[in-house]
């Protein structure tokens, strides 16, 4: 073979396989979403709270107990989840009666420390602030017998 047509040669091939990573690429690309996915990660809630929370909660409340607060509301809704989502189950961020009552219930049980209602209603409160900073909360949720203001 002459030089021009090795030369001919090599430049057909590194074409073809520039193609096919081009190819590769865009395929690639479809299948990724174009958004970031959702992270909930627990040591930044901690720090989002904490800040939230001020001074006035810094006198009640440290970063452990904020913690674990935020944990105990974790393992409270993986217990509302189901196997099998034919029964979806509504989940409310910014607590309800009966997270606070499990949570406090149970950091009482489990950890001998006991936390005020009100405490642990802020805690969840700023839990939810940041759920909507990181855009992860939905509409907000009418519950039955509550009238519109």
């Amino acid at each position: 073979m002459s030089g021009p047509a090795v030369f001919a040669f090599v430049a057909v091939l590194v074409g073809i396989f520039l193609v096919v990573v081009a190819l590769v690429v865009w395929q690639e690309a479809r299948r990724r979403p174009d958004y970031e996915p959702l992270t909930y990660v627990v040591d930044d809630a901690v720090k989002h709270v904490e800040q939230g929370l001020g001074d006035e909660g810094a006198h009640h409340l440290n970063r452990a107990d904020i913690r674990r607060i935020l944990d105990w509301e974790v393992f409270y809704l993986q217990g509302l989840a189901q196997d099998h989502r034919s029964n979806p189950v509504e989940t409310v961020a910014g607590g309800h009666a009966a997270s606070i009552d499990y949570i406090v219930d149970q950091i009482a049980a489990k950890h001998g420390v006991s936390y005020s209602r009100e405490d642990v209603e802020n805690v969840l409160r700023m839990e939810a602030d940041y759920l909507l900073h990181i855009g992860a909360i939905g509409d907000e949720v009418e519950f039955e017998g509550e009238e519109e203001e």
